[in-house]
């Protein structure tokens, strides 16, 4: 299932969408550059969406996914990397993550819940 990238850019547009185990826990695998991935986490019932966020908090998070450092995404928002370490904070507390890898996955099950809900049943 892992899936070869070629940089950070990619990582969002590359990560596969979390499979569930029997055991009910969510399953995301990839690659950037020769470093494997796997990032496995438990769903958390009621945990919030991206509505929870703030529209700074959002663009942190694509920021995220797209690979950037703290820094990086400072740089890019005219921000300190402390605010920007303080909204990932809080990105992570509103969507029941603990790293940047896990709010990936989510990041990237909220896109597949939200287009089940486009197509309908």
């Amino acid at each position: 299932m892992a899936t070869a990238l070629s940089g950070p850019q990619s990582l969002r547009r590359g990560l596969p969408t979390p499979h569930a185990t029997q055991a009910g826990l969510r399953v995301a695998q990839f690659r950037v550059g020769g470093d494997e991935f796997v990032v496995v986490s438990e769903p958390i019932v009621g945990a919030a969406d991206l509505a929870a966020l703030t529209q700074a908090e959002r663009e942190v998070a694509r920021l995220v996914a797209d690979g950037c450092s703290n820094q990086a995404i400072a740089a890019k928002r005219g921000a300190r990397p402390q605010t920007v370490a303080n909204q990932l904070a809080a990105i992570f507390r509103k969507l029941a993550v603990s790293s940047r890898s896990e709010l990936v996955a989510r990041l990237v099950d909220l896109q597949a819940e939200r287009r089940r809900h486009q197509r309908g049943p």
